[in-house]
């Protein structure tokens, strides 16, 4: 079977390819401070609800936070380029410093959240409740301790 294309459709396709690529604009570090922003405020959620849920033993509900949390952690990375620090951010400079380490933790999180999404899932209340346990500080707390500004201090 022979391709044929003609002219115009390739100079059409050319065309519409340097339009999307020329106007696309990279973000700002405002936009993604926010982006980020918004992901953690969903894992926060989806922790939340985890929390909850745990305790009722309904593990439907945490298999399928298990999972947004752990696509979220995957996109973490990303979301921290270089320079993207603004007067809204609560990250650290030790971040792009210490590179490798906050790779690390991200992709920590991703791993115990799809661990979580695993146990829950099976219905496998007693791994599930071991990871629960220790979540907060093994995944949330290894990159917030080093890499986020502390909230300030209540009362």
């Amino acid at each position: 079977m022979r391709l044929s294309i003609s002219l115009g459709a390739l100079v059409a396709v050319t065309t519409l390819l340097v339009a999307v690529l020329t106007t696309a604009q990279p973000k700002s570090p405002a936009e993604i401070v926010e982006e980020r922003q918004q992901l953690m405020k969903k894992n926060g959620d989806a922790w939340k609800s985890i929390q909850e849920n745990a305790k009722t033993g309904n593990w439907a509900v945490v298999a399928a936070n298990a999972e947004i949390i752990s696509k979220n952690a995957a996109r973490i990375p990303s979301l921290f380029p270089e320079g993207s620090l603004t007067d809204k951010s609560k990250a650290k400079p030790e971040i792009w410093q210490k590179w490798p380490e906050f790779e690390g933790t991200a992709k920590k999180m991703e791993t115990e959240a799809a661990h979580l999404q695993s146990t829950a899932a099976a219905g496998n209340a007693e791994a599930s409740q071991d990871i629960v346990k220790d979540f907060g500080r093994n995944a949330c707390g290894a990159c917030h301790t080093p890499f986020r500004v502390p909230p300030p201090r209540q009362g």
